[in-house]
């Protein structure tokens, strides 16, 4: 796992200190600042395609009216004040050119790493973390907080992505197709856990609160002890060797 960003900041990950802050945040920073990338008006909101779209009485089974052809932006309840943490993760493939068991190194494809770069305008130092599964267990033992973490998926925003309302509706995307998905206030979070295509060059991680909700950034209190390397961005250009 990587975590980028201005170097103090991610000495207080290191010392303990873990900022969570609402998704809102995200938004606003394209909104607002026209900063897309680490910015995502749609973060936590969904897109649909409304074609011939008809809205019925749901006691009575009555036409109510029709929608005229549109895109339409969704957004559920509370979701944009849940806390939340962002990552980056990487496989084998993205990131180790493994020496022996105690010894390999690590960098990222100028690809990716360019993208990074333009997307986090202000990261000037990378947090690696060496023992993601460590640092993991580490945020799920702060006490208080109820928090879940997963990957984010990407789906394309432009298209009604039948997989990307099944996730939602169901938390999977194996189902076979059910002709109701209903989506629910309980299951809120998972609209923070997709994200349009457009992004996933991120290969974004995130950790979510489940019970409480924020208007401003929060600090969680947690132990960090995965090993750990915190490297000027730049760096990862070359390969950097890691040794247990």
């Amino acid at each position: 796992m990587i975590k980028y960003g201005k170097e103090e900041h991610l000495k207080q990950i290191v010392d303990g200190f873990l900022r969570f802050s609402p998704s809102q945040t995200y938004v606003e920073m394209e909104e607002l600042l026209h900063n897309k990338g680490q910015g995502d008006l749609l973060d936590g909101k969904m897109k649909i395609r409304l074609e011939n779209a008809k809205m019925y009485d749901p006691d009575t089974n009555e036409l109510k009216g029709e929608i005229p052809n549109c895109v339409a932006t969704i957004s559920i309840q509370d979701v944009n004040d849940m806390p939340i943490f962002c990552i980056s993760h990487y496989g084998v493939d993205d990131t180790k050119s493994y020496k022996n068991i105690r010894s390999y190194k690590i960098s990222l494809c100028p690809d990716k790493l360019n993208y990074i770069k333009q997307d986090f305008r202000e990261a000037t130092h990378a947090l690696i973390i060496l023992e993601p599964d460590k640092f993991i267990a580490g945020v799920q033992a702060i006490k208080g907080p109820q928090i879940i973490h997963d990957q984010i998926r990407y789906y394309d925003y432009e298209s009604n992505s039948l997989q990307m309302y099944m996730y939602l509706a169901t938390g999977n995307t194996e189902n076979k197709f059910n002709e109701k998905l209903t989506l629910t206030y309980e299951n809120r979070y998972r609209h923070l856990l997709c994200k349009d295509i457009d992004f996933e060059k991120q290969q974004e991680y995130r950790f979510i609160v489940l019970d409480e909700l924020i208007t401003a950034p929060i600090f969680y209190q947690h132990e960090f002890v995965s090993e750990y390397l915190i490297v000027p961005i730049d760096s990862l250009e070359q390969e950097i060797d890691i040794k247990f």
